[in-house]
């Protein structure tokens, strides 16, 4: 029987929840039915590259690294044209688009080389939060386009759905909504990793951790956990916050932490590929995005029965039942965050039902099966 070729095209296997994505459906799809291929783009120079977990999993990789997210008009139609051929000679059955730029040019790629099934994914939106009016419009109307070239568009959450048809960017009938899914087991950390996190980052037991786990750009809002952690640390001296992961706000971020006089009570890690260890022994995931999909750091904490503290914002509402499975604040109410942190450190009877609550929400919505399942039933639709 002919395997049916599958071709992800992304932006770039920078680290984060799109990448792990991307690589967990190639994997997920290369088997006996299907051969899946991922084409991407360089990474940028303050990020780390995820290709070593492909690697892992011995998934078949074609680098084409003007796919990367830097804008330039000569070189994007370069690239282009460099996808169009490439799509041409894989001959895919099904392409699937990830993240803005690789949706542009893989959709248009693959339409020129008359793929029949085209799906893109939207991880988030760049519709609210990260351009002015202007360029807000421009990105909407570029979608909308986009959208005539897919014969499906995939959100990973409610939220995202309600966004596309407020924003008219494509009819309900092409809209599928298919939740991130995970090996939650592998995420999970085991009673051996208690205390590592905490002895390697020089910790005493008896600290509170607060941790943020991501991408330190402007869309993550970092600098607002600086703040909470002024107004905390003012009332509790329990408490020590630790950001894990990069960005090109990272030494900004650092002289801020040295400006306020934090540097034993805000702490930085950089990238982790295990976080385990951090899962074993920190209290609580801060995030203040002032835009989001469906983070992977909030499903890891809440399958590791951790609290979420974050920003209702994007998908993040469809995680995180506020006040029953954790607690949702606009990104910049300071004191509301702060409020319930310190309140949530010192009831572990609520910290207890509220973590089981969205345990429970990640066993049974965001596990790997399902996600296989409802990938499965997509791509017998196009045939």
């Amino acid at each position: 029987m002919k395997k049916i070729k599958i071709l992800h095209i992304v932006t770039r296997l920078n680290i984060g929840g799109v990448a792990f994505h991307v690589i967990q459906l190639a994997k997920m799809f290369d088997n006996d039915q299907y051969e899946s291929t991922i084409l991407f783009g360089d990474v940028d120079a303050h990020e780390q590259d995820m290709r070593y977990l492909a690697d892992q999993h011995n998934i078949r990789l074609i680098n084409l690294p003007s796919m990367g997210r830097s804008i330039n008009p000569l070189e994007d139609i370069l690239c282009l044209w460099k996808a169009y051929r490439i799509i041409r000679t894989e001959n895919p059955d099904i392409v699937l688009t990830h993240t803005a730029k690789a949706g542009v040019v893989g959709r248009i790629g693959a339409k020129l080389a008359g793929v029949k099934s085209i799906i893109h994914t939207f991880h988030g939106t760049n519709f609210t939060g990260y351009f002015g009016k202007l360029m807000s419009s421009v990105s909407m109307n570029i979608e909308r386009v986009m959208a005539m070239l897919c014969t499906n568009v995939i959100v990973i959450s409610d939220q995202q759905k309600a966004e596309l048809l407020r924003f008219r960017i494509c009819n309900a009938a092409k809209i599928r909504v298919i939740h991130l899914g995970f090996e939650l087991e592998d995420m999970v950390y085991a009673p051996s990793d208690a205390g590592k996190f905490k002895t390697a980052l020089g910790i005493t037991p008896e600290k509170r951790i607060v941790a943020f786990v991501g991408r330190l750009t402007s869309i993550k809002n970092p600098f607002q956990i600086i703040k909470i952690a002024q107004h905390l640390l003012l009332i509790r001296d329990d408490v020590v916050f630790v950001f894990v992961g990069d960005g090109e706000l990272t030494e900004g971020l650092k002289a801020e932490v040295r400006l306020a006089g934090l540097q034993d009570s805000v702490l930085f890690t950089g990238f982790l590929q295990d976080l385990k260890p951090l899962y074993a022994d920190m209290d609580i995931l801060l995030m203040t995005s002032l835009n989001e999909g469906t983070p992977v750091a909030i499903i890891e904490a809440m399958a590791n029965r951790r609290i979420v503290v974050s920003s209702r914002v994007g998908g993040i509402p469809d995680l995180i039942t506020h006040n029953e499975s954790g607690y949702l604040f606009p990104p910049d109410q300071t004191d509301s965050f702060v409020a319930a942190i310190s309140a949530i450190l010192d009831d572990p009877q609520k910290y207890k039902q509220m973590t089981v609550l969205a345990h429970q929400k990640a066993v049974t919505e965001f596990s790997a099966t399902r996600l296989q399942a409802k990938m499965s039933a997509l791509f017998k639709e196009q045939f």
